[in-house]
């Protein structure tokens, strides 16, 4: 198996410390270890080197180097610019397929929290499995919810399609985007519903003949690209035809619009810091429910949550749910309620010529 950890999203919900010149997995929220790091970790244990792949912007190549600095420089797909996932994932499977077509790809985000690492490993290992029984297949790991979260994605299940490794594999039925409330509720209800963590494994050809189907056009870049790989030429290329691939997410790209997705239930100990709201799966508590981080005072104040890398003190009192960060040149004040619509401040921000450069 090839791994692929995919570092390029920016973690907007988590301004002012996620940026995209810093996104968030190039930050640590637990122990000393960022969260690039501990994705890297966590395979890196199981897998050869030679096998791990990192998938970046150029932008940022310098900042994956000091902080990965066992990854062979060849296996470090940089991107020349940012064109979403489906673009990502696109050229990530082309590279690798141009060495072995039929090679089994797990496709990773860099930003999430496993605690337990070998529990994983067995899930990746079961998608391999099942794979070498249905190669046509694409497969995703989804997580039990244990709230109606409307910040993440949905899997909505079906029959078992099989079992691999001793594990349940379900046919996808449908994939929902980000529920509001009412709906998240009733599909935690269901017992029908999975999160979608955004991690992946399927064949390599089978992805890419997906491409040639629903997205020929984007096929026939990415095409261009593979073809030029390891010329004088291929560089120029890569950085010619890859800005103009089509933005777009390959959950709808692609995902959505196959007939042959199954899932595989993972129960990991995932969880993903996506907002100043998730902080509480990575860290403990106080007696009130604050979570703490930097130089501060807090009196009078619960359920809250408190960052600061400023090295200033932070003074919060008489507060109640609520979100205050201090990165130095930015504070964020928000109650946690309205956590996943920080990126409504990133995306006014980056329309001001002015404060533009506190998005980046």
């Amino acid at each position: 198996m090839k791994v692929v950890i995919r570092a390029g999203g920016v973690g907007t919900r988590l301004w002012p410390l996620s940026r995209q010149s810093k996104p968030k997995q190039f930050h640590a929220f637990a122990g000393g270890r960022t969260l690039i790091q501990e994705a890297y970790d966590r395979v890196g244990k199981f897998y050869p080197s030679d096998d791990i792949y990192v998938s970046a912007p150029e932008s940022i190549a310098g900042m994956v180097r000091e902080q990965l600095p066992s990854v062979p420089a060849e296996n470090l797909i940089l991107e020349p610019a940012r064109r979403d996932t489906a673009a990502a994932i696109g050229l990530e499977t082309a590279i690798i397929a141009r060495k072995d077509p039929r090679a089994v790809i797990a496709s990773l985000g860099s930003d999430h929290v496993i605690r337990d690492a070998d529990r994983f490993i067995n899930l990746l290992k079961a998608a391999e499995t099942a794979i070498e029984t249905m190669p046509d297949y694409l497969f995703a790991l989804g997580v039990k919810p244990t709230r109606p979260e409307t910040g993440f994605g949905y899997i909505e299940t079906d029959q078992v399609l099989m079992k691999a490794n001793g594990e349940p594999v379900y046919r996808v039925t449908r994939f929902t985007e980000k529920p509001d409330l009412e709906s998240a509720e009733g599909y935690v209800r269901s017992g029908h519903f999975l999160w979608n963590s955004n991690m992946f494994i399927w064949r390599a050809d089978t992805l890419l003949n997906l491409f040639r189907k629903f997205e020929p056009e984007m096929m026939s870049g990415l095409r261009e690209i593979q073809s030029a790989l390891g010329s004088p030429q291929g560089a120029d290329v890569l950085r010619r035809v890859y800005p103009t691939l089509k933005r777009v997410a390959v959950d709808y790209a692609i995902i959505e619009k196959t007939d042959k997705m199954a899932v595989i239930p993972a129960d990991m100990g995932w969880a993903d810091i996506g907002s100043w709201s998730a902080i509480h799966e990575v860290a403990e508590p106080d007696a009130r429910g604050n979570i703490a981080h930097g130089r501060e005072i807090i009196l009078d104040t619960s359920n809250s949550t408190i960052f600061s890398n400023s090295g200033r003190l932070v003074a919060v009192l008489g507060m109640k749910d609520v979100v205050v960060v201090d990165t130095g040149d930015t504070v964020l004040v928000c109650s946690k309620q309205s956590c996943q619509d920080v990126k409504k401040l990133t995306d006014a921000l980056s329309a001001d010529g002015e404060l533009k450069r506190f998005a980046e």
